[in-house]
């Protein structure tokens, strides 16, 4: 899994190092400033602006371009939490705030920033690269149906979307409606939905509760996955081609572009 565990906390991996990066740049602009003293504070306020032109022009790019999926529900566009972002946007939006700066005669701030940028990207490709990228399969493994009997779980042939759930987990609880439609709508696409060590009785309360279908739901009543796959934390979305291999995983809540997203990298 591309996912890091800090004490309680789960994150994801990719998060963690655009996290990194963007603190990286901040402090090499900051070293900057204090080099040369006369640039200080218009140097820092400028290095800002640029990482907030990066963050919102790579969320508005992201939003755009998945427009058809955010349109029922344009308030989906501010959960950032959950992922989605176009680094081409970002850097556009960052460059227009930058010749901005330019315009208003603060020529000064251009070399300092471009070394940022320089720094920041070389770090970043050093982080992503020492990142763990485990090569798995999908686990040749029986799992239970809601009535108990068992299913197999590699071998299907697809495209699939392993979600790893728990009832008691509220990001699970959130994105599961989204994913049985999504289920619902790519038929050519298996989903799996494995929940962690809990009965059939909480499962089908959980499910009733919120009206969703009972298709794709399998339980792991020892968690046995989280450990087989490596994940640390709930919810923890894979997605597999059709040879069983690992393509993209995801810790965290996950909006319905990014997973729509995911999944046609699985397809190419």
């Amino acid at each position: 899994m591309n996912a890091i565990s800090i004490g309680p906390f789960a994150f994801d991996a990719s998060r963690l190092a655009a996290v990194a990066s963007i603190l990286l740049f901040l402090v090499i602009t900051e070293l900057g400033a204090r080099y040369g003293r006369q640039q200080q504070r218009i140097l820092g306020a400028w290095a800002g602006w640029l990482v907030l032109a990066w963050i919102l022009g790579a969320r508005a790019g992201f939003v755009i371009s998945h427009w058809g999926d955010f349109a029922a529900s344009s308030l989906d566009a501010f959960k950032l939490w959950q992922g989605g972002f176009s680094a081409w946007a970002g850097w556009l939006a960052a460059g227009a705030v930058l010749f901005w700066a330019l315009l208003r005669g603060h020529s000064a701030v251009l070399r300092p920033v471009l070394i940022a940028v320089a720094g920041t990207v070389v770090a970043h490709q050093a982080i992503t690269a020492a990142l763990p990228r485990p090569q798995m399969r999908l686990p040749p493994m029986e799992l239970l149906a809601l009535d108990g009997t068992p299913a197999q779980l590699a071998g299907g042939g697809q495209v699939t979307v392993l979600n790893l759930w728990a009832t008691w987990c509220p990001p699970c609880r959130r994105e599961m409606p989204m994913m049985t439609e999504l289920a619902a709508e790519l038929p050519e696409v298996r989903f799996i939905f494995a929940n962690q060590g809990e009965g059939p009785d909480q499962i089908f309360a959980f499910l009733a509760a919120e009206s969703l279908p009972l298709s794709g739901m399998l339980r792991d009543p020892q968690g046995h996955l989280m450990s087989r796959l490596r994940a640390v934390g709930l919810p923890s979305t894979l997605v597999f081609d059709e040879q069983d291999m690992l393509v993209a995983a995801h810790t965290g809540e996950i909006s319905r572009p990014a997973l729509r997203s995911l999944i046609k990298t699985a397809k190419e």
